[in-house]
């Protein structure tokens, strides 16, 4: 069965778009996977949801990376300090974007995660 999206799906799906673990979700394209973990987080978070139904969720909250542990697992780590781009422009509007750091500029793969022989 398939039924449109409500607001809040819409919200919460545009929401975890924004978020740096959607570069790697795009590039393994997984749109729908993140369609489910929207309508089942919401489900959960209603109170509506059984045992089965909350594992669901939490199991794909560490698929999606959206759990630390699962982040940090998967070699990735999210900073708030993003290498800026370099760029030259003189209006203000130019420069005021240039202060909000992006997704993509705030993900960073970390070298040798889980490798022991180090």
């Amino acid at each position: 069965m398939t039924t449109k999206a409500t607001t809040d799906e819409k919200e919460l799906w545009a929401k975890l778009w924004k978020l740096p673990q959607a570069i790697v979700w795009e590039e393994q394209h997984v749109e729908r996977a993140v369609a489910r973990y929207v309508r089942m987080s919401l489900l959960v978070e209603s109170g509506d949801a059984n045992a089965a139904k909350v594992k669901s969720v939490l199991d794909q909250e560490r698929t999606l990376l959206l759990e630390l542990g699962s982040l940090m697992k998967a070699g990735f780590r999210i900073t708030t300090n993003p290498t800026p781009a370099a760029t030259v422009s003189s209006t203000k509007a130019a420069a005021a974007k240039r202060q909000v750091p992006s997704s993509r500029g705030r993900l960073r793969a970390l070298p040798n995660v889980g490798d022991d022989s180090t």
